[in-house]
């Protein structure tokens, strides 16, 4: 009989034990294996990253004369109009001498160099008798070529092929053995207060709508960035060129025709969520939150940017699109990664 008695106390302990388990420790269980994420405040930059063609409006001057060469202004100054730039005195030059190693170094432009560019300036360039800045602008000895390819009327024009092909090298034209010859291009005047960066995105590429005309952009660049807005976005069939303008000065624009450029349309600030943590619920979208009390809650949220991984959220409240405000997720609040988990 005791024996019967002590089995039924340990039945029913057992019991009691099991039944502990299943009302607090198995809900804890799977509250710790709950993967969470603390929000927080951070930025989230929408951007591309393309190889851009630099646009401007600038002129090649050539020699009038061959001669000896005398420069009066360095490369990347902005001069008046009017001011002397260089002299070439008149004569012939003598036969260039072998050259050194150290010659080499300068960068002195070949003959063949000069040939290939002479061609691609063509009827292009401009010869003055007196090397005074016909207008004012940036000078610069770093010349392509392509200039009128390259030009702000032109840009219609342009295509994504046509852009690839004309994007030769550019060559720096500064003669540093003082001689010329006659219709070589001596230097480029180029309008630095507004310029024009041009760049294609495959029609498959989503992020075009990311840019609208008028639209605040910055171009990060190897040596800075530049702030400009979006002016264009053209249709071409099976790409869309995009056109960015500029008013402010880069300090190496001159010597530039082809970039590879990170371009960010927009840079927002606030929380910060993965878009894997993101759930629509009756039609709201929102997270997850945890409560004081452990559980976990849904609570809707604005998505103000995403670029299609992250999204930044307002923090606190919102205003709905009926006028009214509803109450959201706030800095340091603890959410679900995955959404799916609050039904296990």
């Amino acid at each position: 009989m005791k024996m019967l008695k002590r089995a039924v106390v340990v039945v029913f302990l057992l019991a009691v034990a099991g039944l502990y388990v299943v009302i607090f420790v198995i809900p804890d269980l799977k509250g710790a294996l709950r993967k969470t994420a603390v929000l927080e405040y951070g930025n989230l930059a929408i951007s591309d990253e393309v190889t851009a063609f630099i646009v401007r409006d600038e002129t090649v001057y050539t020699a009038a004369r061959a001669g000896e060469i005398r420069y009066y202004v360095g490369e990347g100054v902005k001069v008046r109009k009017g001011v002397k730039l260089l002299d070439i005195v008149e004569g012939s030059a003598p036969a260039p001498p072998a050259e050194t190693e150290a010659e080499a170094e300068t960068g002195e432009t070949g003959e063949a160099e000069m040939t290939e560019l002479r061609t691609r300036v063509g009827a292009n360039g401009v010869a003055l008798e007196q090397n005074a800045a016909p207008e004012t602008g940036v000078i610069s000895y770093y010349i392509d070529g392509y200039e009128a390819v390259f030009s702000p009327e032109n840009i219609p024009n342009l295509t994504r092929e046509t852009a690839d092909g004309a994007a030769g090298p550019v060559v720096n034209v500064t003669r540093h053995r003082g001689y010329v010859a006659r219709g070589e291009p001596i230097y480029k005047l180029l309008d630095n207060t507004q310029w024009h960066m041009v760049f294609w995105l495959d029609k498959d590429s989503g992020s075009v709508v990311n840019y609208r005309s008028g639209e605040a952009v910055t171009a990060r660049m190897r040596d800075g960035e530049v702030s400009g807005k979006t002016e264009d976005v053209v249709d071409q069939g099976d790409a869309w060129m995009i056109v960015l303008g500029f008013d402010r000065h880069y300090e190496h624009m001159a010597r530039l025709r082809r970039a590879e450029a990170t371009v960010v349309v927009a840079d927002y600030r606030g929380l910060l969520v993965d878009n894997a943590s993101i759930a629509s619920s009756d039609g709201a979208v929102g997270v997850y939150a945890k409560q004081r009390n452990g559980d976990f809650k849904f609570v809707p949220v604005n998505v103000v940017r995403s670029d299609g991984a992250r999204s930044i959220i307002s923090m606190s409240s919102f205003t709905a699109q009926d006028g009214k405000q509803v109450g959201t997720v706030n800095i340091y609040e603890e959410i679900l990664c995955d959404p799916e988990q609050f039904g296990e």
